[in-house]
């Protein structure tokens, strides 16, 4: 039998030392035996921090719902095979429209080609041209492009935030702004990798448009960069604000000054003609008014125009003619004339629209679309990112059967990512590594457990069990302090990578029985994984050993060290 590690724990007072931890071996035992589901404790920590590697890398591995999904390798080289653009340049999926005009082409589309960058990815959302001005003709624009610097780094909060990382190459120049594509308005970057090394500034324009930029003179060319990101979870989960009874005239009344719309006072009469034709007024009850909008638009059909009358805009909102760009170049409109903030935000694939309320802040909101393909590029290996909480709002046939919705034929996505992404998720994603000596807080209830006196797991015949095993580990620790943990995953003698592994402290000599929680690490390319944890500060001065345990998933059964 393998020996188990074990750890006395120490103790600081004025007077320094009370007692000692120790790794030493335990007598043999028996084949762990894995057992389900170890409650988290009361209170404790879940926030995500950032890598081993210390402050200001990027983590080690991210948890979105049942996903463990490692961190993107900057030793990557372009993937021009898997649709890989390079930003900076002319290329497919790397461009920012800073201008938009409406067209006629109401017709439904053949193919869209949409290139993921995110992972989570948040397709058919992400985000790469948002527009919130409107000129004379209708043109959507960049009202405010003046561009201000993104800090990076901050405090996150997995109850409100949800984490992502970005993997892209980019074409640099010193002093040369290139657009970054984006998950939310409000993405906060909190840690990036790059290689070559160099360093880089952040910024965004009144639109919540990125860019990256370098000012060091010597770089120029092509680089690798990995940014690790999180985003206000409502984002994604858009909903009205309900601290109390809204109406249009009071969400423009409570408007910051720099998101008021402004609309030149032709258009504002067009707007006020559609808001008449759908039933609205701007002293409605806020629900009402917003629900018939986005029943109305999501109601638009991919078919011919009439005859025009000279105003795009009221062709497209009389007729309800149109895809995902007519709808959101519409609704925009509308909604900016009852005072509500909205702008047009699109990808090389997709329109779509966000909206501005108190309380809530900018929200996403999905009109559909009329594609009868789209095909996914540079996906094979990411999940795909599933909102908190349902979209509330009118959703009536003519949208449900959409792309956007991933129904239809969507090429480049496997049939599992697709019911991944349309299973419920109220589970905050979170960074897997630890900084500054922190672990990770409890990983949900795919734990498994050492403790013996909880149900057994049942081990499907058809899968592989992995063995699990301490290769090092501290040979002393203070209460709340760290201890340096390493280990690896095998199976059928092949290291398995991207594993998650739950890391525990047992009472020496009771067989795994009370077992504290840890956090969970990740293995890498070669199985392994070295990671710091927090020891918590309320344990009792004793030797404990360490268990290493690790979920069922679609391949391999749970697994316990010895």
């Amino acid at each position: 039998m393998r020996p188990a590690s074990l750890l006395a724990l120490f103790a600081v007072t004025t007077g320094g030392l009370i007692a000692g931890l120790a790794v030493a071996q335990s007598s043999a035992r028996k084949a762990p035996v894995p057992h389900e589901d170890l409650p988290a404790p009361s209170g404790a920590d879940t926030s995500p921090v950032i890598s081993s590697g210390g402050s200001g890398t990027v983590p080690t591995a991210l948890r979105s719902g049942d996903a463990i999904i490692p961190r993107p390798s900057v030793d990557s080289p372009l993937d021009k095979s898997r649709g890989e653009p390079v930003l900076g340049t002319k290329d497919f999926g790397a461009d920012r429209q800073t201008s938009v005009k409406p067209d006629d082409n109401t017709g439904t589309d053949a193919t869209l080609h949409y290139i993921s960058v995110f992972n989570p990815d948040v397709l058919p959302f992400k985000r790469m041209s948002a527009l919130d001005a409107v000129g004379d003709d209708y043109t959507l624009k960049i009202g405010r492009p003046a561009l201000t610097e993104v800090p990076v780094g901050g405090v996150t909060d997995p109850k409100t935030r949800d984490w992502f990382y970005g993997n892209m190459m980019i074409e640099l120049a010193p002093g040369t702004d290139v657009p970054l594509p984006s998950v939310a308005p409000d993405m906060r970057i909190l840690s990036y990798d790059v290689k070559p090394k160099i360093a880089l500034k952040f910024e965004k324009d009144g639109a919540d448009n990125f860019y990256v930029r370098t000012e060091e003179s010597s770089a120029s060319g092509q680089y690798r960069l990995i940014i690790y990101v999180d985003a206000d979870q409502g984002y994604f989960a858009p909903s009205l604000p309900t601290t109390r009874k809204y109406t249009p005239a009071m969400i423009a009344a409570l408007t910051p000054p720099e998101i008021r719309p402004m609309l030149p006072d032709h258009i504002r009469s067009a707007g006020r003609t559609t808001l008449d034709k759908i039933g609205i007024d701007a002293n409605m009850n806020l629900h009402d008014a917003f629900n018939l909008l986005v029943k109305y638009f999501r109601g638009f059909e991919a078919k011919k125009l009439p005859p025009t009358t000279g105003d795009i805009y009221r062709d497209l909102c009389d007729s309800q003619a149109g895809v995902c760009r007519h709808r959101a170049f519409s609704f925009m409109i509308t909604c900016n004339t009852l005072g509500i903030p909205a702008r047009y935000v699109q990808n090389e694939a997709h329109a779509f629209i966000e909206v501005w309320f108190p309380e809530r802040h900018w929200q996403r909101i999905d009109l559909g679309g009329a594609a009868l393909r789209m095909d996914v590029s540079n996906a094979e290996d990411k999940r795909i990112h599933t909102p908190r909480a349902e979209d509330p709002f009118a959703k009536p046939p003519e949208y449900t059967q959409q792309y956007t919705q991933l129904e239809g034929d969507i090429r480049g996505l496997s049939a599992k990512q697709i019911a991944d992404r349309k299973k419920p998720n109220a589970t905050p994603s979170g960074s897997l590594g630890g900084n500054s000596g922190k672990g990770n807080g409890p990983a949900g209830p795919d734990r498994i457990t050492p403790d013996p006196t909880l149900p057994t797991v049942t081990q499907d015949p058809k899968k592989v069990t992995p063995r699990l095993d301490v290769t090092t580990a501290d040979t002393s620790a203070f209460r709340g302090d760290v201890v340096h943990v390493e280990g690896r995953v095998v199976a059928q003698g092949k290291a398995i990578p991207d594993h998650p592994v739950d890391v525990f402290l047992a009472p020496a000599g009771r067989h795994g029985a009370s077992p504290i929680p840890l956090g969970r690490a990740v293995s890498d390319a070669t199985g392994r994984f070295s990671q710091e944890f927090t020891v918590p500060g309320s344990l009792n001065l004793a030797t404990y050993e360490i268990y290493l345990a690790s979920p069922e998933d679609a391949y391999f059964n749970a697994a316990l060290s010895d």
